[in-house]
């Protein structure tokens, strides 16, 4: 059994909440620098999202990503790729939530 949300649940609750702020497919899809495509396979549940997307899409949508993921629980980063993305995560004001990198 799967530890967080499944890739269906992430999609349903990423198009709930792209819908609710009355933004298109192809406006997440361009501030995230991801393909229209791309959001509508998330929102299917056919892709799974990966972290870096994660945190783009929290912050486009103005959430934490505990909100997007419906998930208090805390997210340790260990790629160093993902932790850049993290780093300049915190580092925008407009950034909802907070998740740490791992040393």
């Amino acid at each position: 059994m799967p530890d967080g949300p499944s890739p269906a649940e992430v999609g349903h609750r990423l198009r709930e909440l792209r819908v609710r702020r009355g933004l298109s497919q192809a406006d997440v899809a361009r501030d995230a620098g991801i393909t229209q495509a791309t959001v509508s396979n998330y929102e299917k549940g056919v892709r799974e999202v990966p972290l870096s997307t994660l945190l783009a899409l929290a912050r486009i949508l103005n959430l934490s990503l505990g909100d997007l993921l419906e998930s208090p629980e805390v997210i340790v980063v260990r790629d160093s790729a993902l932790g850049r993305a993290v780093r300049e995560w915190q580092a925008d004001p407009a950034a909802a939530g907070h998740v740490e990198a791992a040393s």
